[in-house]
């Protein structure tokens, strides 16, 4: 046997959807795979069986006790002496192959055979994987020594550090990332599985048999949110916070609290204090420190929040082993751009971005918001410049045609914007920058039945786009454009924390006048428009895909709005 051969031991429970996909993906890591689970035995039995030969199948009756049935698969790896290492999965867990190469030569290196190795979990919020703000992580021990006496402990959040400490084992990191289920498909198995935590807390209870309190009121509160029983969650996570001593539970709470918000508000005193309360204990937690920027945001109260969002870019640290958003620190740098945009300080809002962009990972969007506050303050010279990060070829000269009209419009200059931007989409360009600022301008210019084609296509290709779908339904409604457009820019003001319209700074350029019955029609409109822009933080303007440029083709993955402004941190 090879000192760092491994085998995959794949726990199947509550459902086996997804174990096809689980299959492959430890296919790709092991000769050798080890299933273990609690139902449907025919149908699990005859997956193993098409997957491979060297998958080997048991069915466990430990249905109700988590250390048990993790403790049962790895007595079967042992017994069949053909790893010293197994590599944990769960049904719809999948290996990212794009960290595989990176995983298989650590194997081929001296790993220390002393060491429990942690690894990192991704699970995506989107069942198609499209990235989004919502997207989570964490890391936990998934490369384990098949070591005698190295066993899971808790019948619930069965657990392998006390076991490992008391063996003198060291926590180490792997390369390797897990990507598992989104949230929206994994739903009802986590329905399942909180019902059934609960089941088993019950079942203990009677038995006269003693779980930690904190633990026991951690894993309540979890199953109980899950289930969507907001106010016991809220109350047993409160709970855990004023009992606990220990800082990874307390921290986990307050994040569990944060979640409980959205569904069930409390006045914002309250959250307040809780928010404070939580800095206290962990006063350069990047998530907490997010959090209280936003909701700071919320309330108005924009120097604060501008603090908040500092401090949280400049000392923030993210606990790995508690579920975190993946995006925290990019929500914190876009929330705190935004708010300088809002307050007409775009000098500052661009600055952000520029000296945070070396510690983006993916920064396809921020290359776009950087672009797009680059035509906020007329800086058509550096967008020309800064678009060659974005596209080439035929792209980039295109786009550099879109980014002089969409100067030009953003200066109110709409008959001049408008050629550019309409050459540009003459030939072919189904960029959102350009749709955006080409519907813009033929609605400043009272060309309707023309601005509404551009609109429609802006709505197919981000249908939860709010701002393209709000101009649609004014430009539907001539008679009626001002006010609904007006509607839907107070809307996103009260969202934004905006308390006064006048804060919105330079670019806001709402009058007495505009209110005025007596302005032209197109000049009503065109201060609408403007006001509407002033008001939406960075526009949702975002490359498609290469697909977008061809003339009225539409890509296949019609991504979502991904506004990563601070509404979608208070919002969820």
């Amino acid at each position: 046997m090879s000192q760092n051969q491994i085998a995959v031991g794949i726990i199947v429970e509550d459902g086996f959807e997804g174990l096809q996909e689980t299959l492959r993906s430890a296919r790709l890591l092991s000769d050798f795979v080890f299933v273990l689970s609690t139902e449907n035995a025919a149908n699990v039995a005859e997956l193993c069986d098409f997957s491979g030969s060297n998958i080997t199948y048991r069915q466990s009756q430990n249905c109700n006790d988590e250390a048990a049935l993790r403790n049962e698969l790895i007595e079967l790896a042992e017994s069949q002496n053909v790893a010293n290492r197994l590599l944990l999965m769960n049904v719809g867990d999948r290996f990212d192959e794009t960290t595989l190469e990176e995983f298989q030569l650590f194997l081929t290196g001296e790993i220390e055979r002393n060491s429990l190795y942690v690894m990192v979990l991704h699970r995506l919020h989107r069942p198609d994987g499209v990235r989004h703000d919502l997207d989570e992580e964490t890391i936990e021990p998934r490369l384990i020594p098949l070591r005698k006496g190295l066993r899971f402990q808790g019948a619930v959040r069965a657990s392998l550090l006390s076991s490992a400490a008391n063996l003198l084992i060291r926590l180490d990191a792997a390369p390797g990332r897990f990507l598992l289920p989104s949230r929206q498909r994994d739903s009802a198995r986590k329905k399942q599985w909180a019902i059934r935590n609960l089941q088993i807390l019950e079942q203990l209870e009677k038995q006269g048999k003693s779980i930690p309190q904190d633990a026991l009121l951690l894993i309540r509160a979890e199953a109980q949110s899950i289930l969507g029983d907001y106010v016991h969650a809220r109350r047993n996570f409160l709970q855990l916070i004023e009992k606990t001593t220990q800082n990874d539970l307390r921290l986990a709470a307050y994040y569990g609290v944060w979640e409980t918000f959205a569904f069930l508000p409390m006045p914002e005193k309250e959250m307040t204090r809780i928010l404070l309360a939580g800095l206290d204990c962990f006063p350069v937690d990047m998530q907490l420190l997010t959090f209280m920027g936003s909701h700071l945001q919320q309330q108005g109260k924009l120097d604060l929040a501008v603090r908040t969002f500092e401090t949280a870019l400049r000392y923030g640290q993210t606990t790995l082993d508690i579920w975190h958003r993946l995006r925290i620190r990019e929500m914190a740098i876009t929330s705190l751009a935004l708010i300088h945009r809002l307050r007409g300080q775009g000098r500052e809002a661009i600055q952000v971005l520029e000296s945070n962009l070396e510690l983006i990972v993916d920064r396809t969007e921020f290359n776009r918001r950087l672009l797009d506050l680059y035509i906020a303050e007329l800086q058509e010279s550096k967008g020309h410049e800064f678009a060659a990060t974005i596209w080439g070829g035929i792209d980039l000269d295109l786009m550099r045609e879109v980014i002089s009209g969409a100067c030009r419009a953003s200066a109110g200059n709409w008959e001049k914007a408008i050629l550019p931007l309409e050459l540009a989409y003459l030939d072919g360009c189904r960029d959102i920058l350009c749709l955006r600022w080409y519907s813009l301008a033929l609605l400043s210019l009272t060309r309707f039945n023309e601005a509404m084609i551009i609109l429609e296509e802006w709505s197919q290709l981000e249908p939860e786009n709010k701002e393209a779908n709000a101009f649609l339904a004014a430009a539907r409604q001539p008679e009626h454009f001002s006010e609904i457009v007006r509607q839907f820019r107070d809307s996103q003001i009260k969202i934004l924390g905006i308390s006064k319209p006048e804060i919105l700074g330079r670019h806001f350029t709402i009058t007495q006048n505009s209110q005025n019955s007596a302005l032209k029609p197109n000049h009503m409109i065109e201060n609408a428009i403007r006001e509407m822009i002033a008001s939406s933080g960075s526009p949702n303007s975002k490359r498609i895909s290469t697909a977008a440029f061809r003339k009225n083709e539409i890509p296949e993955n019609k991504s979502e709005r991904q506004n990563l402004d601070s509404e979608k941190v208070g919002s969820h």
